[in-house]
């Protein structure tokens, strides 16, 4: 009886051996995958996807993606072919047989029809290439960073008289581009975009997490102003957009950089930033150096701000 009672106890004390040694081998490798597969640049916000199918040897892609009128540029019609493949490819990772496909047929949206714009040949049947990061990884520079140096540079900080005539903001800024590209693969319509359009699409195709903020500041504008909270790499943004309103003074009002000196003072950012397509008052500069953290992008910045990001 003993010896049954002791072959027991070692039977037994292995068994927990190997159960531990294997539990500890399987958490490691979990560890190793998350790690993997965890990429020190944050990825860009991929298009949406309206419309997927396979039929035959071809995979088809269309994404609601508004072309505009003019001829899609290369830069755009690369960053949907990448982002056609990683749709695919997480399709694939989720039970998608790929036997037999040879090709993906990638269309984005011109007004309510679909076009096709390119097609990508898979090197094997079944093997998707691999992930071009050229295209879909933001860049490593905070860009937001980059925008205090416009406030720095004297030919976009010229003051206005306020009286000029205010224009479409899609006829005011030139977009590069990659940049243009970037909005549109997230539904930004180029052409006929907003100030809001434009801001949050620069940030969002950067990185950045965007939540709508408190909503006492826009209420102390009469409702005409939107805030929002921004999150990169753990830093917080107060940014507050302000579009210019048909008939209404072309000029930013000083009452509006003391709500703003306000807003700040009470949510105490990292940084702030107010955008508008209103000219610059004077006194808007001497805010700026009184609190680094404010930075002012107004219609003799926009273009530089839009630069700033750097998209490629």
């Amino acid at each position: 009886m003993t010896v049954v009672f002791t072959i027991l106890i070692i039977v037994v004390a292995v068994a927990v051996i190997a159960f531990a040694a294997n539990a500890l081998r399987s958490a490691g490798q979990t560890v190793e995958r998350s790690v993997a597969s965890t990429s020190p640049v944050p990825k860009r916000p991929m298009p949406i996807v309206s419309e997927f199918h396979v039929r035959g040897d071809t995979a088809t892609t269309l994404f609601a993606v508004p072309l505009g009128d003019a001829e899609p540029g290369q830069h755009l019609i690369d960053l949907l072919c990448a982002s056609a493949v990683e749709y695919i490819r997480d399709q694939a990772n989720e039970g998608l047989p790929l036997d037999g496909v040879r090709h993906i047929e990638v269309s984005a949206m011109r007004g309510s029809e679909s076009a096709v714009l390119c097609t990508v040949d898979l090197p094997n049947p079944g093997v998707l290439p691999d992930r071009d990061d050229t295209v879909l990884v933001e860049p490593l520079h905070d860009p937001i960073a980059a925008v205090h140096a416009v406030v720095t540079d004297a030919t976009v900080s010229s003051p206005s008289d306020g009286m000029a005539s205010l224009g479409a903001l899609a006829e005011l800024i030139e977009l590069s581009g990659p940049t243009e590209a970037h909005l549109r693969s997230i539904g930004v319509n180029t052409d006929e975009m907003s100030l809001n359009d434009l801001v949050l699409g620069l940030l969002r195709v950067s990185g950045y997490d965007v939540h709508l903020g408190r909503s006492g500041f826009s209420e102390s504008l009469g409702g005409k102003a939107d805030t929002y909270g921004l999150i990169r790499n753990g830093q917080q943004t107060l940014l507050v957009i302000l579009p210019h309103a048909h008939g209404s003074h072309p000029e930013l009002e000083d009452t509006v950089l003391a709500r703003f000196a306000v807003e700040v003072a009470q949510s105490d950012p990292s940084q702030a930033i107010l955008v508008t397509d209103k000219y610059s008052p004077y006194s808007m500069y001497e805010r700026e150096k009184r609190d680094k953290r404010c930075v002012f992008i107004t219609r003799e910045r926009l273009q530089a701000f839009v630069d700033s990001f750097g998209l490629t």
